[in-house]
């Protein structure tokens, strides 16, 4: 195992499998519980999450920024759902602050929304023409009569 140490100013030294991250990632990933190594969507979705927060505006009326609490509220989410082989979501900004998650294979598409400016957590799945919602915080379950048909090997 050829891990990494960061040092900073404190004392305590970051070691990590995966090289060196940014400095302003470790209070997140330190307030989301991850554990190293990071799984291997994290990655794209650290990154998609970035590039959506670094858009002025998603609104031509404007927007306010991303909202860091709905961020890792999805994050964890994220960490408790996804396997290893599950496709990566297709990541979107709300107007509000809020973010978006959304898978789609086949006729089975899932979305989960967190948006504390429009107190909406929910997790929305359909299969055909079938649809059912929950709360995101009760949600798992239903996450997981699709996630096979979510995997990236299909």
């Amino acid at each position: 195992m050829n891990a990494t140490t960061i040092n900073d100013s404190s004392s305590l030294k970051w070691a990590t499998d995966h090289g060196v991250y940014p400095k302003a990632s470790r209070p997140a990933a330190i307030r989301l519980g991850w554990r190293l190594p990071l799984p291997s969507w994290a990655d794209a979705v650290v990154q998609r999450i970035v590039e959506l927060s670094a858009l002025p505006t998603v609104d031509p009326s404007g927007s306010p920024p991303m909202n860091v609490d709905d961020i890792i509220e999805a994050l964890n989410f994220l960490s408790r759902v996804m396997r290893e082989d599950t496709r990566v979501p297709w990541i979107g900004r709300l107007s509000s602050g809020g973010i978006q998650l959304t898978w789609r294979a086949g006729d089975v598409e899932v979305e989960a929304v967190f948006d504390r400016a429009r107190d909406e957590r929910v997790l929305m799945v359909s299969v055909g023409e079938n649809e059912w919602d929950a709360p995101v915080s009760d949600a798992e379950s239903m996450f997981a009569t699709v996630v096979d048909r979510l995997s990236r090997s299909l």
